[in-house]
């Protein structure tokens, strides 16, 4: 037998995509590299020079114990004790090489071959890894993308089954940036002890966190310890990925039969850089201070670079970490292949990016984008990115489908023809007999910034429903309209005949109003969807993106024949963009849209004024805050509740 085959764990087993595309990228001269989670920041001076004083005292030359130096787990156990956590540093704490040799050590201890591990999709690919190197099957459980890629708790129930060993997840999540809640936190737990599951948890980025949240962590709830293993890091927090050490902390039990398997991967992490570890516990927290308000600050610059490709790609605002995760729209040619799509970003304008699905399933047609790095070289990144895909006249270079100007784009086939034209006339069954109020927004930059804060602020007392995703065509918006999804699998496609008839005829009245997306492209667009729907409410946002290749004024055509069927009272429009100004539409002045209004913590229109406390990085966030406060108002909502939104900063609120 040929020594190299491939074993049942070993097949298939590969390098991480992250790691390959920074190879790759190392062979590129004048490459910018936002792929890799590696923070721009030296690791602190304090820590430097003490882990220098007991190199040269000697302390660094031999092993320290296999969970690490006493006084390691003593500092460790005492900060665990101001989250109000206790946990025994002789016994229930293991210093280990950074967080990923944790977790591959728990799953080698607390698993057998055959076991499955349910983990969300997307999340952070070397998890993946680990799993197979155990011998477990990961069973992926897709985050709910248009709410900020929260945990689908049913689905997560569901795909639990007699083999299912654990639950394994990070928060907050990489690589979308979200947090998840309290209340999401105790249903996994709940789900934990109904089946007596194991929960593990990589909280690498809880230091990160750029709402008021506090970080919840399911050790901190009651009893949790006999079923939980939380992993933390070093490398994030105090910008020390090249140190390798972390540690976990867990019941004694468990500790114990992870203990053996740490030990035969590693014997012990590293002792100078357990003394660093040491000095970041003592010294460490104002720079955690100051590297997240370097961070925050660019995370906003990435938002406000990403709000000028809203034509072909969609994000969530990340609520911490240092990463966002675009999708990219269908427009896009290579968009449903994120792995050909970020090498053709690599090799075209040097940019590497970590594509989508290395994160799982359902990380397809997304891309993963580190700020992290120096902010110059953040800056560079993403104007390289905006270069991609904006060139699209003189070459295919971004992948775009290039837009003619004269031709309309060719007739669609006589199956999706048909699918269009019966779900449009459900579609129309459903508004007239349920009768929402319909919201419309249309331009070509922010759409869905806009759709959802001005469905979040509305639905704080109106019964609320937005566009699905960026669904904004003849084929999207009637989706959305009926709350469908469009089927992916064989099941979903059989049963989907079945849930379209009910929507459309059965269904109670699910919402009073309605956000809708419209993707106006030229005046037979504009015509099609306002067919469908035909808003009560319009919202018009940036037209001027610089594109070579859209035809401007075809776009505003479209826009002026939505407009022309809504009380100019009831249009809300950017005072931002000049080619606005030029429409045949009439748009009245005090309905116009400006940043101004939003200024030393208070936004204001007409006779209102609100205090502000809620972050708004860039103008899509200003103008949709705007919109959504000046519609909040003409329906009724009351101040305080509308003010009450504009100052929530957290998103956990239990």
């Amino acid at each position: 037998m040929n020594p190299l085959t491939a074993s049942r764990v070993t097949k298939g087993f590969t390098l991480s995509p992250i790691k390959s595309m920074e190879i790759a990228a190392s062979k590129i001269p004048g490459v910018i590299s936002l792929a890799q989670g590696i923070p721009s920041f030296e690791t602190p001076r304090a820590i430097r020079d003490f882990i220098k004083e007991k190199i040269d005292q000697g302390a660094c030359d031999r092993y320290s114990l296999t969970n690490g130096l006493p006084e390691l787990r003593e500092e460790i156990a005492l900060s665990l004790q101001q989250d109000g956590l206790h946990y025994d540093p002789e016994s229930e704490i293991i210093v280990t090489v950074g967080s990923i040799e944790a977790i591959t050590a728990t799953l080698l201890g607390c698993t057998v071959p055959g076991d499955e591990v349910i983990i969300p999709s997307p999340t952070y690919t070397s998890y993946q890894g680990a799993l197979r190197l155990a011998g477990c099957e990961p069973i992926f459980a897709d985050l709910v993308e248009e709410n900020n890629f929260d945990l689908d708790l049913d689905q997560i129930e569901r795909l639990i089954t007699k083999r299912t060993r654990a639950i394994f997840y990070c928060n907050p999540n990489n690589p979308t940036g979200t947090i998840f809640s309290l209340e999401s936190t105790k249903q996994l737990l709940r789900l934990a002890h109904q089946h007596n599951l194991l929960i593990i948890t990589d909280e690498a980025y809880k230091d990160y966190y750029y709402t008021d949240d506090q970080h919840v962590t399911p050790v901190a709830l009651p009893d949790a310890r006999d079923r939980v293993i939380r992993i933390c890091s070093f490398s994030k927090a105090f910008a020390m990925t090249g140190w390798r050490v972390g540690f976990l902390h867990t019941a004694r039990p468990i500790a114990e039969r992870i203990l053996g398997f740490h030990d035969s991967m590693v014997t012990c992490a590293p002792v100078a850089s357990q003394y660093g570890a040491i000095a970041a516990l003592r010294l460490g927290k104002p720079y955690i201070d100051q590297f997240r308000e370097e961070y925050r600050a660019r995370r906003n610059i990435t938002l406000n670079m990403l709000d000028q490709m809203s034509h072909v790609l969609d994000y969530q605002m990340p609520r911490a970490s240092y990463f966002v995760f675009p999708r990219i729209k269908d427009t896009v040619a290579l968009a449903k292949d994120s792995n050909r799509l970020a090498f053709d970003i690599l090799e075209k304008v040097k940019l590497a990016l970590v594509p989508g699905v290395a994160f799982g399933p359902s990380g397809e047609s997304h891309l993963r984008i580190s700020f992290g790095r120096e902010l110059h070289q953040v800056e560079e990144g993403m104007n390289r990115l905006l270069d991609y895909f904006n060139d699209t006249s003189k070459s295919t270079r971004g992948g775009l489908r290039a837009v003619t100007k004269s031709a309309p784009p060719a007739a669609p086939p006589l199956l999706r023809k048909f699918a269009a034209q019966t779900l449009s006339t459900c579609a129309k069954h459903y508004i007239t007999r349920t009768k929402p109020l319909v919201i419309g927004i249309v331009g070509n930059r922010g759409k869905t910034v806009f759709k959802r804060i001005i469905a979040d602020l509305l639905s704080q007392k109106l019964k609320t429903r937005a566009t699905i995703l960026s669904y904004n065509t003849e084929i999207g918006m009637p989706l959305s309209i009926l709350g469908l999804a469009n089927p992916k699998s064989s099941a979903q496609r059989l049963r989907f005949p079945i849930d379209l008839l009910v929507k459309t005829l059965l269904a109670g009245k699910d919402c009073e109003v309605l956000v809708l997306e419209y993707g106006i492209r030229r005046i037979e667009d504009a015509q099609n969807l306002t067919k469908i729907a035909v808003p009560d409410w319009l919202v018009v946002t940036d037209i001027a993106l610089g594109e070579s290749g859209l035809d401007y004024s075809s776009i505003a055509a479209g826009i002026e024949h939505v407009a022309a069927l809504v009380p100019s009272d009831r249009i809300l429009w950017s005072g931002q963009d000049p080619a606005l100004g030029k429409l045949n539409a009439t748009l009245l002045k005090d309905r116009s849209l400006n940043c101004s209004a939003i200024a030393q913590g208070k936004l204001s229109f007409g006779t209102k004024s609100f205090n502000v406390k809620r972050e708004l990085p860039g103008p899509s966030y200003q103008l949709g805050t705007l919109a959504a406060a000046m519609i909040a108002t003409s329906l009724g909502i009351e101040d305080g509740m509308i003010e009450g939104y504009l100052c929530e900063t957290g998103r956990n609120g239990e």
